[in-house]
């Protein structure tokens, strides 16, 4: 008979971090959203939308790959 796991013992699963692209897709459309808005209002012809972008998904990426890492270190 299994005996039942500590939530800690257990390897990392899809379920775990299934959230993670969604956040991604997510934060990079809020920031497209707010390039395309700051475009109109300014007239930069779409600068501000591929600024927005590239920040986005960089910011994303560094906040995710510093919280999975220190995850990995406190184990």
């Amino acid at each position: 008979m299994k005996t039942p796991e500590e939530p800690g013992d257990r390897a990392p699963g899809a379920i775990k971090y299934a959230g993670l692209g969604v956040q991604l897709a997510a934060s990079v459309l809020v920031f497209v959203w707010v390039g395309q808005w700051a475009d109109r209002k300014l007239g930069t012809g779409g600068l501000l939308t591929v600024v927005a972008a590239f920040l986005g998904f960089g910011g994303t990426m560094y906040w995710l790959v510093r919280s999975l890492t220190r995850k990995d270190e406190s184990k």
